[in-house]
């Protein structure tokens, strides 16, 4: 079920109301309305899914007894990963090295894809894949308690706002809050701050992300007819849909977690303001950076075994981070190029021992030229995330090395990527400063605000058409 489609608000009212009146029906009732929410998907997908869950839980309880249960709980969701997301890669890649057809790969795609050739990839399973791993990290780390409740377990990895798309919950953020949920009361301005999150989610994903779509599809679909200044164009206008489409699904999560008493993390911190690759990495996706950081560089030794192994950890993490994206190599292009910057970056950090270095960093000038730099580098970095080849991402980036800074300024839609930017940075200042803004807002007479609401709302239904498009993410 997507968000913004008039089957989740049938399926989220008919849950709420009973959420509401019988507290100590909560969690039983989330454990049904989560199933429902994933089984629509997919019977079966839903037994796979219930079933490496009740596997995770069992090896988990077990663990402290039996080690080896960490490594089989691991295998269990590495494998079914690997299985539906990753087998096709491989067998493909097998046959280009081996100059011919291979009966493996034919069989492979029996197994993997339907009918018309599809990949058949279950929703969310990289989150919840990720979310599962996680877990079982920490219980062997001994950072977190093992559940002994299979229900409240299940409500954990499956609770509907964050399940296909994230963000990524730790199980020490997540279940303590579901413990509680029995017992806990659900504020009106909890409901009234999520309304407004999803309220935002919707007019971010109807109006920006599906209307960017259009202008998007058609440039990358022909990558050899653009001019150098229409790659910028394209790259540009790609970066601002994944954003309001990305966030979007985020932000919506977060306002359906507050509506059922929920806190999730906050995945989005307005990116496009960063001024380093790794200030950009903490303020995109920001539940997947961590987990990376957490579980993959830190756990390869982090930059605790010297410069080059340092080096080292931070490409293969940002590898990883690519390969999760997609099981395609101009994914793990991407990856790879992110990692390269951050290495880069890392290595201009030495320069911070000089004390006017370091005054010069901290002034405003030098952050409004660091943004302004950066910004276009990241820029072209999602060439290789949205081009459906290597080859088609290399073809853009040679037309992009031609551009004519003066003719980019004179496109007919700069201003539109201009007004995309200041829209960006208005986002920054309304998170910001969102006490203050609401004390603003409740000033405004009650007539007025009203009027504001039913114009968005009917600018979102306007701009569905009828239609309800998914969210990118959901492919992953």
């Amino acid at each position: 079920m997507i968000f913004h489609s008039p089957e989740f608000l049938v399926f989220l009212l008919a849950l709420l109301v009973p959420f509401y009146l019988f507290k100590k029906l909560r969690i039983p009732l989330l454990v049904v309305a989560n199933a429902i929410f994933y089984g629509a998907s997919g019977f079966g997908l839903l037994l796979l899914f219930m079933a490496v869950t009740a596997a995770t839980f069992l090896c988990a309880l077990g663990l402290r007894r039996r080690r080896p249960l960490f490594w089989i709980g691991l295998a269990v969701n590495a494998g079914n990963l690997l299985f539906f997301k990753y087998t096709l890669m491989i067998m493909d890649t097998a046959e280009r090295i081996a100059g011919r057809p291979l009966l493996l790969t034919e069989l492979a795609r029996q197994w993997v894809t339907d009918g018309s050739g599809e990949l058949i990839l279950p929703v969310g399973i990289s989150f919840y894949t990720f979310q599962l791993i996680a877990y079982l990290i920490d219980v062997r780390r001994g950072d977190l308690e093992p559940s002994r409740n299979l229900f409240k377990f299940w409500v954990f990895i499956s609770v509907f706002p964050q399940l296909i798309a994230g963000p990524i919950m730790r199980g020490s953020e997540l279940i303590p809050q579901v413990d509680r949920l029995p017992d806990r009361a659900v504020r009106w301005g909890e409901i009234r701050y999520g309304l407004y999150l999803i309220f935002v989610g919707l007019i971010k994903k109807t109006v920006f992300a599906d209307n960017l779509e259009t202008l998007v599809n058609p440039r990358f679909a022909d990558i050899p007819a653009l001019t150098p200044e229409d790659a910028w164009v394209a790259a540009c206008l790609f970066g601002f849909q994944i954003y309001f489409d990305f966030s979007a699904y985020s932000d919506m999560a977060l306002g359906l977690g507050h509506l059922l008493g929920l806190k999730l993390v906050v995945n989005f911190r307005t990116p496009y303001l960063s001024g380093s690759p790794k200030e950009f990495w903490d303020r995109w996706h920001i539940s997947l950076s961590r987990w990376i950081r957490d579980y993959v560089y830190i756990g390869l030794g982090g930059n605790r075994k010297g410069a080059l192994r340092t080096q080292f950890n931070l490409l293969a993490a940002m590898l990883i981070s690519g390969l999760w994206h997609g099981a395609a190599w101009h994914f793990v292009a991407w990856g790879a190029v992110h990692g390269l910057i951050l290495i880069v970056h890392r290595w201009t950090l030495a320069l911070n021992r000089f004390g006017w270095v370091n005054k010069m960093r901290s002034s405003f000038p030098y952050r409004v030229l660091a943004v302004a730099a950066f910004f276009p580098i990241v820029t072209w970095t999602w060439v290789f995330f949205r081009a459906e080849t290597l080859a088609g991402a290399w073809e853009m980036t040679k037309r992009m090395a031609q551009v004519d800074v003066t003719a980019l300024a004179a496109h007919p839609l700069f201003a539109l990527l201009a007004g995309l930017y200041a829209l960006h940075i208005a986002e920054w200042f309304m998170r910001e400063k969102e006490p203050l803004a609401g004390r603003i807002w409740h000033f405004v007479p009650a007539v007025f605000r009203g009027a504001v609401y039913a114009a968005l709302l009917l600018l979102i239904f306007f701009n569905m058409k009828g239609e309800t498009y998914e969210f990118i993410y959901f492919q992953f």
